[in-house]
């Protein structure tokens, strides 16, 4: 593969990567402040009491927290690993601790909203920002000189992964 084909495959990947991080990212700060503002904390903390969870208040507030800071840091593509792992982390726990007994399907209370952001966040996991976000700037790793230019194709032959 030339070089420009390369160079113009991996554009078209991280400005696809930014579209989906900028939706995810509105997504979360659209439901924090649903929760927050629209729902009540009051209702994120009954719910979560009714589901015997420890510490309900604390754990009310950091789920909106998360989602509304970690919404804005995604859209900035700054720690946004970090704060994916945490937003799939965070789903998968919703799916088991309080979505699992309704089955898959949202209109019944299902857990099949909090599947997709759990996925979006493991694709943030191995992607991370690519070079749209502010992580690129901060976070620089650099490149050494028998590394490809295609970000997400090892070389031929090649057992890294």
């Amino acid at each position: 593969m030339s070089n420009t084909r390369a160079a113009a495959g991996t554009a078209s990947q991280a400005a696809l990567l930014l579209i989906a991080r900028l939706i995810f990212a509105a997504i979360l700060v659209a439901r924090a402040w649903s929760r927050w503002q629209i729902e009540g904390i009051d209702a994120q903390v009954s719910r979560l009491a009714q589901a015997n969870l420890p510490a309900p208040e604390i754990l009310a507030w950091g789920t909106i927290a998360l989602e509304g800071i970690g919404g804005v840091l995604l859209a900035f593509g700054l720690l946004t690993r970090l704060i994916a792992t945490l937003i799939a982390t965070q789903n998968i726990l919703i799916i088991v601790f309080l979505r699992w007994t309704a089955g898959p399907f949202m209109n019944a209370g299902g857990f099949e909203y909090n599947a997709a952001l759990a996925c979006l966040g493991i694709v943030f996991l191995a992607t991370g920002a690519s070079y749209t976000g502010l992580d690129s700037l901060f976070f620089r790793r650099r490149k050494t000189s028998n590394e490809s230019t295609d970000l997400y194709q090892p070389k031929l032959g090649s057992t890294q992964y």
